[in-house]
């Protein structure tokens, strides 16, 4: 959940085991919607996301609206390395870092709640594929983020695959 211990800057490792919470997929989205978003700091990186992405639906071609993602997926991706635990050696490496899965989770959010606010829902079969799409992104990270915290994934190095 996003109210959980305070998380307002980039903490030197000490312990890294003990140091990595992540919030609830639910607590994410509430956040990127910019309900609730809490004292976690990957909370409050997903709200400032839905921000931008919420912007990029007007001006898709925005280099500061880029940049600006570009420098928060940056920030999830540090904070995130200095909390990992160590993951197991026979762990796989996943294929993005959590800065571009939390991002698409963003961008999801946002379609998909503009969609739902701009459409009629049962006339139109784009809702339901956005919304299914969320889902899906959900339990991806939900299970991603669970295979972190187990020691059986590992992230790529910050700056890699977004």
């Amino acid at each position: 959940m996003c109210a959980a211990p305070a998380y307002l800057g980039h903490l030197p490792i000490v312990s890294s085991e003990a140091l990595l919470d992540f919030p609830s997929a639910d607590a994410l989205l509430s956040a990127i919607r910019g309900q609730h978003v809490g004292v976690h700091r990957l909370c409050q990186l997903a709200r400032e996301l839905g921000r931008v992405c919420e912007a990029q639906l007007s001006t898709p071609d925005s280099l500061t609206l880029r940049r600006e993602r570009s420098m928060l997926i940056d920030d999830i991706d540090v904070w995130v390395a200095q909390r990992l635990p160590t993951p197991h050696p026979n762990s796989s490496l996943h294929n993005e870092a959590m800065g571009a899965v939390i991002a698409r989770l963003a961008a999801a959010q946002v379609r998909a709640y503009r969609l739902l606010m701009t459409v009629k829902p049962a006339d139109d079969d784009r809702v339901h594929a956005e919304w299914t799409h969320l889902a899906v992104l959900v339990d991806g990270y939900t299970d991603l983020t669970t295979e972190v915290l187990a020691r059986s994934r590992r992230l790529p190095p910050s700056g890699v695959a977004q």
